[in-house]
């Protein structure tokens, strides 16, 4: 039945505009598709009718993105018949349909927050500082499972209005502070005030950083100040980095847990409700 979809799709698609996306359901399946007329291509997805069609959209938009930029080339050389040159490509789109997980870096500028980002991605650290402009995301290459990305946010006063927008559809957040006592307490009245206004749980860390300074103060004093659990950081300095990617492995890792434990416990009043 799909390759007879499939055949039948081709013979409309050409009057798709690039990279728009349709569905249609037939039974209790539902075919979402996008073309990529510059690699006459077409992406579908077959899914369950009530899975959600936002959700499908953006993921399908993700994997049309990401064989274009690491599978394309290999059309030239396949026989199509060989599966095993596809397996890298079927790892990332289990990824992609596990969902994407945000992290947040979030804090004022100056605090080291972009150093942060290039400790975690074992990329060079600028020697300038050159200030972080609105956000800048990157993907972060450290779970099996879920597409991590991560979202430096501009930490400049002229940038607030935007952080409450900022924080939608984040899952993790990781505050930054320059461990100085006036950096930890304006970062408890203005972020932890921005984070505690979002209606979904956010799991929050605080990074510590800027601990080889003098006068530095103790991730143990910071953490009773913010009351999030805090951890030490010079992030100027590579060695932190095995610390840093296990403090996220671990916080991906309790993010599963709690959404695991939320589904379940959906999945338990749903049952109730019926019975």
């Amino acid at each position: 039945m799909v390759s007879v979809f499939l055949s039948a799709l081709t013979s409309f698609t050409g009057a798709m505009p690039d990279g728009s996306i349709k569905s249609v359901v037939s039974g209790r399946l539902k075919f979402v598709y996008t073309v990529d007329n510059k690699r006459d291509l077409i992406h579908v997805f077959c899914a369950d009718m009530e899975d959600d069609e936002l959700g499908l959209h953006q993921r399908i938009k993700r994997v049309r993105d990401v064989f274009a930029e690491e599978q394309y080339h290999k059309l030239t050389t396949w026989d199509g018949q060989s599966k095993d040159i596809w397996n890298d490509f079927e790892a990332s789109v289990e990824k992609i349909l596990s969902g994407i997980i945000k992290i947040a870096l979030v804090g004022f500028g100056g605090v080291g927050k972009t150093t942060v980002l290039n400790l975690m991605r074992g990329t060079d650290i600028p020697i300038e500082y050159n200030p972080t402009i609105a956000v800048d995301v990157k993907k972060l290459d450290v779970s099996a499972t879920y597409e991590v990305i991560i979202w430096d946010f501009a930490g400049q006063e002229r940038y607030t209005p935007l952080w409450t927008f900022l924080l939608r559809g984040t899952n993790i957040v990781f505050l930054v502070t320059d461990s100085t006592v006036e950096n930890v307490v304006s970062t408890k009245r203005v972020y932890l005030n921005v984070i505690k206004k979002r209606k979904q749980d956010l799991l929050t860390y605080c990074l510590c950083n800027k601990q080889d300074l003098p006068r530095a103060m103790k991730p143990k004093l910071v953490e009773r100040i913010l009351n999030v659990p805090c951890y030490s950081m010079v992030a100027i300095n590579p060695t932190f980095r095995d610390e840093i990617m296990n403090l996220v492995t671990t916080a991906i890792d309790e993010w599963a847990r709690s959404s695991g434990q939320k589904e379940g416990q959906a999945l338990v009043e749903q049952t109730e409700e019926l019975k």
